[in-house]
């Protein structure tokens, strides 16, 4: 049998600690934070754990966010039909890091480890480096012009650039030299000289370290020159159905402010552009992204677009079979479109 009395004593002794708190208000405050503080020890170490949680090849995630250096980042793994990938979300600034997804094009030797798209430009067809350069070349409305492709892969489009009125230099960067032109530079090796128009095409979303090498990029410039870059810029949707993100060696994917926040850290301005090839094979998200410390040369970019509703770029329905039969199987990244 239940003792009356037991409910009553609990009820008595519940009301005795509220009065001993009203009379020490200051010793229940400092128990009331040392909980809180064991609370927030204890979640900022869980938060640490998962952060440090290693991917497939044992290498932990970053931390913070690679562009701002934020610790307002989340985590989320994406499983996709061939394997699963751990992106890390930024907050502050909106850049995604797909850090497990990287490729060492260093260990290329052949150019037959990039597949031949349409973007990609042969000896006898232009693709959109050639169209990217031909608007920048526009744009800057001068002669001498010094023009860098840079992460060229396969593409033989500088060979079409060259021939470009007021181009007065044309040559090909990367970070392994495959023996498509003896005028090549090593971007690993670093260069004193500098360009007008240096074009990147479907290169910065490999980036592993965007800031160090958005840099790099940037150093390439003379004080009046453009770097126009072809990406995907991340819209805020639902990154599961982003395919994009999940082509081999898509490691940095930017929203406009990740753009921003890179820009204003080296003191480069930038803008966003639609190339015509968006409308159709490209997708919406696709951009051409301009930067420039000149202000007269954004100002020209504003112009030309006054004039252009797109910016020019392949054409998707160019014919590849008799091109690529007898190409060998394509053991390097995906097209990168």
């Amino acid at each position: 049998m239940t003792d009356p009395a037991g409910p009553a004593q609990r009820a008595g002794a519940r009301l005795d600690a509220v009065a001993r708190g009203l009379r020490h208000p200051r010793r229940q405050l400092r128990r009331f934070q040392a909980a809180r503080r064991r609370r927030l020890l204890l979640e900022a170490n869980r938060r640490l754990e998962a952060s440090r949680r290693p991917d497939a090849s044992g290498s932990p995630l970053p931390e913070g966010c690679l562009v701002c250096g934020s610790t307002k980042t989340r985590s989320q793994t994406v499983q996709r039909p061939k394997r699963a990938y751990e992106l890390r979300i930024c907050s502050q600034c909106g850049y995604v890091s797909n850090g497990t997804n990287t490729v060492d094009y260093t260990k290329f030797t052949s150019v037959n480890r990039f597949e031949l798209t349409a973007r990609v430009g042969t000896a006898d067809r232009p693709g959109r480096e050639f169209q990217m350069a031909r608007m920048g070349v526009q744009v800057l409305g001068r002669t001498g012009l010094r023009v860098n492709v840079f992460g060229a892969g396969r593409s033989q489009d500088y060979l079409h650039v060259r021939a470009l009125p007021g181009v007065e230099r044309a040559i090909i960067s990367d970070v392994v030299d495959l023996g498509l032109d003896e005028d090549f530079l090593n971007v690993r090796d670093g260069t004193t000289e500098r360009f007008d128009l240096v074009v990147a095409c479907e290169v910065v979303e490999h980036f592993t370290d965007p800031t160090t090498e958005f840099r790099r990029l940037f150093d390439l410039l003379t004080p009046q020159g453009l770097l126009v870059c072809s990406t995907n810029i991340y819209d805020g949707g639902n990154l599961e159905r982003q395919e994009y993100l999940y082509r081999r060696g898509h490691v940095s994917y930017y929203a406009p402010r990740t753009i921003a926040r890179i820009a204003r850290a080296s003191g480069v301005r930038f803008d966003f552009r639609v190339p015509q090839m968006a409308t159709s094979t490209g997708g919406p998200r696709k951009r051409y992204v301009l930067f420039s410390p000149s202000a007269d040369v954004m100002d020209r970019v504003a112009v030309y677009f006054g004039q252009h509703m797109y910016a020019p770029s392949e054409d998707p329905n160019v014919d590849l079979t008799p091109k690529t039969a007898t190409s060998l199987p394509v053991a390097g990244p995906s097209p990168s479109a």
